[in-house]
């Protein structure tokens, strides 16, 4: 496996903050290709992995990029793990964001054997260990431009949501940007984030690709070379997508390089117009909350069900649910980093869109990527309104599993408590920054609430 390192230094002042001395940090990106090679199939482009690492005096943390699906919980875990023995890393100060591609193991019943889990293990810990490797000085810089790929992909036909371009609903219309430069002022790292499904591709071929965000990427090392090499790492992180499809869906490869291009001339207008920001010493949070679930099945419907389809392991975990007298919940965990008056918070739901609106004006923090997927997966995360639609919900709200047994559609009051769960986290982090104190919150549940 070949690993492409570009690693650095961050070195700088974070005398902003009043009263407060200099801060040193250090930081260091790296790349590798993640198509395995032994498992490969025919393929329209190389799926990677990317890592950024910041390291303060105390801390240090990592935001891992990389083109696959989904990762389950579980393994998740596995892979945090990993990284943490083989960087010396926390596992409590590590996010990690797929970008959701279609077109590869994570989705669609596409799945990775024992030994492929394995392997990508293994080359997530040694990209990150490489980028802890070398530390040289540089400055942090924050962009945003507008841009769109995609559109709300939830439409009301006939008094029921279904899966088609909704031009009124809501969607993210901007890329985030981060442009880390080292000392001598090249450019060592993007990562740049947006909220699209990268779906433009998807049953269009059986082929293994990233979709847009890989067009994207392909585009950026055209559109910003230097002395003939690519310039920098190029990092896309996925936003709160759930409810957004890239488009036009199933459209193509030609198609998927468009978007890509779009979304690779915003990130050079957002490098162009971004400002450099005074970052502090890096901070992590971290809270699991218990969003509840709509009500089950009676018993007796239960039982009904049960003994026509025996072997249905939703009717078994109703079943047991009910049996159980406990009220259904779903764990959301939710991760923050801070660098200074930036923040990266990630959750393992399918968030829709209205989360990362609300939590860009929400947040206490100056510039927030908010991102959905990260560190597992937790099923979509509608809105309220979403959920009091029941059956008539369509796809996401209502037909989809959760994620985990019994599968039961979330409670609408699932939103308000998301949204205080996100703001607890971000205030919670703010305030711990200003103490320099770095300590997550307990990553067991909270008691669900009916």
């Amino acid at each position: 496996m070949k690993t492409l390192v570009s690693v650095f230094t961050l070195a700088i002042a974070s005398a902003a903050l009043a009263g407060q001395p200099a801060v040193a940090l250090q930081c260091g990106a790296a790349e590798t290709v993640i198509t395995r090679v032994k498992d490969r199939q025919e393929v329209y482009g190389e799926l990677y992995a990317r890592a950024l690492v910041f390291a303060g005096a105390k801390e240090r943390v990592a935001v891992v990029t990389l083109d696959i699906g989904t990762l389950g919980s579980d393994y998740a875990k596995v892979l945090l793990k990993g990284i943490s023995d083989a960087a010396g890393i926390p596992a409590d100060n590590i996010l990690i964001n797929p970008s959701h591609t279609h077109n590869a193991p994570g989705v669609d019943g596409r799945n990775m054997s024992p030994e492929s889990r394995q392997w990508l293990a293994d080359a997530l810990a040694e990209l990150v260990a490489s980028a802890v490797g070398r530390l040289e000085p540089a400055t942090l810089r924050y962009g945003r431009a507008p841009v769109q790929v995609g559109f709300n992909r939830r439409l009301m036909v006939d008094g029921h949501v279904t899966m088609e371009p909704n031009r009124k609903g809501a969607v993210v219309p901007w890329v985030d940007v981060l442009d880390v430069h080292g000392r001598n002022g090249q450019r060592m790292a993007v990562l740049f984030s947006h909220a699209a499904h990268p779906v433009i591709v998807h049953r269009s071929s059986n082929k293994i690709g990233p979709d847009f965000p890989g067009y994207a990427v392909k585009h950026l090392r055209r559109l910003l070379p230097k002395e003939g090499a690519p310039e920098g790492i190029f990092m896309f992180a996925q936003g709160c997508d759930g409810n957004i499809n890239g488009y036009p869906l199933n459209g193509g490869l030609d198609k998927c390089e468009a978007a890509g291009l779009a979304l690779a001339t915003a990130v050079v207008q957002a490098l162009a117009d971004g400002k450099e920001i005074a970052p502090g010493p890096p901070q992590v949070r971290s809270l699991t909350i218990s969003l509840p679930l709509q009500k089950p099945p009676p018993l007796a419907e239960c039982k009904a069900n049960l003994a026509n389809q025996p072997d249905n392991k939703r009717y078994q975990g109703l079943l047991k649910l009910v049996e159980s007298g406990q009220p259904p919940f779903k764990s959301l965990p939710m991760r923050a980093l801070a660098i200074g008056d930036l923040c990266i918070v990630g959750c393992a739901g399918e968030m829709f869109a209205e989360y990362q609106l609300w939590l860009d004006h929400a947040s206490p923090f100056k510039h927030t990527f908010a991102l959905s997927y990260a560190n597992g997966y937790a099923g979509y995360i509608g809105t309220a309104d979403d959920y009091k639609l029941g059956p008539a919900g369509g796809y996401e709200t209502w037909d989809h599993p959760t994620g985990n047994p019994p599968w039961l559609p979330l409670s609408p009051a699932a939103e308000k408590q998301a949204r205080d769960g996100l703001l607890k986290l971000l205030t919670e982090l703010k305030s711990q920054g200003a103490s320099r104190v770095v300590r997550p919150l307990s990553d067991k549940p909270e008691p669900a609430t009916k």
